[in-house]
C-alpha cells in the first residue's frame, strides 16, 4: 500500500498512486510492472525520506528510493528539480524511470523483454558486492514481479520472467533454520569480556541486500548481528552475539534512557548490546507484521541467551541512544505491540508499564493513557523523568503524552530527542501538546523541554505548567529556531499531589510549526 507522508511544500500526486508508475511507463518505456517491483524492494512503495544509517552510504528518497548518488542525474534526464523528485511521488518515479532508460540505452538491451532488465535493475541497487546484486535481482526485485504489487486497489500483474542475470549461491545456514543464512562480516571485535544487556533496533535506510551486504563489506567499517528482510521470510547473521558488532556509534547516556542503569555511563553501547537492522527505513509510517514477527522472536532469543530485560529500558531504537544524528527505527515502529511480540515469543504476555503507547506514530488523535488507575508506587515523582512525545518510551501508567489530530508526527529534523517529535502549525487556536504525569505529593520540579531547532519553528512560544484545578503554576516563552538539541530550562515550578500537565501552546502568528519533543522533570 502506498501510504503518503504529509510535506507541506511538495505538490500533489497523481490521484490514483498507480497513475504514477502507467505514466512513467508510457514517457520512457520502462514496465511499469518492474517500476513497482522496485519500489515494492526499495522501500515497500512507501515514500522515504533521505537519511544516513551508514557512514559512506547515500541516502534514499520517494518511493523508488532514489539515493543522493543518483538523484541529480534522475532529476536531470526527467527535466524535473530535484527538489520535487525528493518530495513528490509522480517525478520521483518518472526520474527513476527516466535513469533506468538511460542505463538500458547505454547497455543495448531489449526493453520489451523483462528478462532482459536484470543488468539495469542490478546497476539501479547501487550495490557493490556482486553476490549481493545478484540476492537483489533474483529474490527482491523480479520474485516481487512474479507475485505482483498491490498499491491502493490497483495490482499489477504478475510477469513470471526470469531475470537474465547470474544467480546467486546461498551460503549454508549458520542456525539450523532454512530462513537464517549465516553471512559473516569482517566487520567486528572482542567485547573484551562484557556481558549483553541491549537490544538495538535499526533500520537500514535502505533494501535488504543493499543493507546486508554494506556490512559485510571490509571497507564500510560498520556491521549488526542480524539483518531482517522486508517481510520476516529470510534473516541474515553477520557477527556472532559473543562478538562485538559496530552498529551503534554512542557511549551509554543514561539521561537519553529514562534515568536507567546510569552505572554503565561511558560504556560503548557497541560492547554492551546486540544489534538488529531491519530493511526499510526510518520515515516509513508501517512496517510488515512479518518483519516485526520475525524480529520479535530474535529479539526474545537474544533476551533468553543474555538475561535482557524485555522493556523499553533494554530494547531501544538507534536514535535514542545516539539522537544527534539517527532517528532509527523512527515513529512508524509500533513499540508497544512490538515489545508485547518479543514476551509473546518467550511465552510471555502482556505489556509492562515501560512498553507504553505507540506515541509518535504518526496517528491521529489522541495518544496515551488517561493515568487514573495509577498507583503511587509506580510514579517517578522522587526522581528524574522524561516525558517523552513517543509514548512507547513513557510509563503510561504515569507519564504520558497526548496530542489532537492537527499534530502529525516527524523526524525531518535532526536534534530530537529519541525517536522523533510532535509538529503543528501556529495560529490562533487552543490546541496544545499535553505532557502529562501523576504526583503523589506537592514538588518542586526543575522543568526542561528538548526540541530539534531550524528557522521553520516560532521565534516566540509558550510552555505553561498546570494542575488539576486548572491552575497555572509555570510559564515560559521560548525560541525554537535556536537551542536545538538539548535540554532547556523552563524553570523551577511546584505541583500539587494529583494530576498535572505541561502545556506547550500553538498560539503564535501563522507560517510556523510548533514542536513537542520531549520534557524532562528533575526534583528540585
Amino acid at each position: 500500500m502506498l501510504l503518503l507522508l504529509a510535506f507541506s511544500c511538495a505538490p500533489e500526486s497523481s490521484e490514483s498512486p498507480a497513475n504514477a508508475f502507467l505514466a512513467a511507463e508510457a514517457q520512457t518505456g520502462v514496465p511499469h510492472e518492474l517500476l513497482l517491483a522496485l519500489a515494492a524492494a526499495e522501500t515497500g512503495v512507501q515514500r522515504v525520506e533521505g537519511v544516513e544509517e551508514f557512514p559512506g552510504q547515500s541516502a534514499g528518497w520517494g518511493v523508488m528510493g532514489l539515493r543522493d548518488d543518483v538523484i541529480e542525474k534522475a532529476a536531470k534526464l526527467a527535466g524535473v528539480d530535484v527538489e520535487v523528485v525528493r518530495r513528490n511521488d509522480d517525478a520521483n518515479v518518472l526520474a527513476a524511470a527516466s535513469l533506468l532508460a538511460g542505463y538500458a540505452e547505454l547497455g543495448g538491451i531489449d526493453t520489451n523483454d523483462l528478462s532482459g532488465w536484470a543488468p539495469v535493475v542490478a546497476q539501479y541497487s547501487g550495490i557493490r558486492d556482486e553476490e549481493g546484486r545478484r540476492e537483489y535481482v533474483w529474490y527482491e526485485v523480479y520474485e516481487q514481479l512474479g507475485k505482483g504489487v498491490e498499491v491502493e486497489g490497483y495490482r499489477s500483474e504478475p510477469r513470471i520472467d526470469l531475470p537474465a542475470y547470474p544467480p546467486p549461491t546461498r551460503t549454508a545456514s549458520r542456525t539450523g533454520d532454512g530462513s537464517t543464512v549465516w553471512t559473516p562480516s569482517p566487520n567486528y571485535n572482542s567485547r573484551s569480556g562484557a556481558g549483553v544487556d541491549y537490544v538495538i533496533i535499526h533500520a537500514c535506510e535502505g533494501s535488504y541486500s543493499g543493507c546486508w551486504s554494506w556490512l559485510t563489506d571490509s571497507s564500510s567499517s560498520v556491521s549488526s548481528h542480524y539483518v531482517v528482510n522486508t517481510d520476516g521470510s529470510e534473516v541474515r547473521q553477520l557477527v556472532d552475539e559473543d562478538q562485538r558488532a559496530w552498529h551503534i556509534s554512542a557511549s551509554y547516556d543514561c539521561t537519553l534512557n529514562g534515568n536507567q542503569d546510569c552505572g554503565t555511563n561511558g560504556q560503548s553501547m557497541n560492547t554492551i548490546s546486540v544489534g538488529i537492522e531491519h530493511a526499510g527505513y526510518t520515515s516509513q509510517t508501517s512496517w510488515d507484521k512479518g518483519l516485526l514477527a520475525r524480529s520479535a522472536a530474535i529479539a526474545c532469543g537474544v533476551t533468553q541467551r543474555h538475561g535482557v530485560p524485555i522493556d523499553s529500558y533494554h530494547i531501544v531504537g538507534h536514535g535514542q541512544l545516539q539522537p544527534w544524528n539517527r532517528a532509527d527505527p523512527g515513529s512508524g515502529w509500533p513499540w508497544t505491540s512490538y515489545l508485547d511480540q518479543v514476551r509473546s515469543a518467550c511465552g510471555s504476555s502482556g505489556s509492562s508499564g515501560s512498553s507504553g503507547s505507540s506515541g509518535s506514530s504518526g496517528s491521529s488523535g489522541s495518544s496515551g493513557s488517561s493515568g487514573s488507575s495509577s498507583s503511587s508506587s509506580s510514579l517517578p515523582t522522587s526522581r528524574s523523568f522524561v516525558i517523552d512525545s513517543n509514548n512507547a518510551a513513557n510509563d503510561t501508567s504515569a507519564y504520558w503524552i497526548e496530542i489532537s489530530s492537527a499534530w502529525f508526527s516527524s523526524a525531518r529534523t535532526s536534534g530530537y530527542y529519541n525517536t522523533g517529535y510532535w509538529a503543528a502549525p501556529t495560529e490562533g487556536v487552543s490546541d496544545p501538546a499535553h505532557f502529562r504525569f501523576e504526583t503523589d505529593a506537592e514538588r518542586c520540579y526543575t522543568v526542561e523541554a528538548w526540541w530539534p531547532a531550524a528557522s521553520d519553528r516560532p521565534s516566540a512560544i509558550t510552555w505553561v505548567g498546570w494542575d488539576e484545578n486548572d491552575h497555572e503554576v509555570g510559564r515560559a516563552t521560548v525560541n525554537q529556531q535556536t537551542n536545538g538539541g538539548k535540554w532547556n530550562s523552563l524553570g523551577r515550578w511546584t505541583f500539587p499531589a494529583g494530576s498535572n500537565q505541561i502545556m506547550l501552546s500553538r498560539w503564535a502568528g501563522t507560517g510556523k510549526y510548533a514542536v513537542a519533543d520531549a520534557v524532562r522533570l528533575t526534583p528540585c
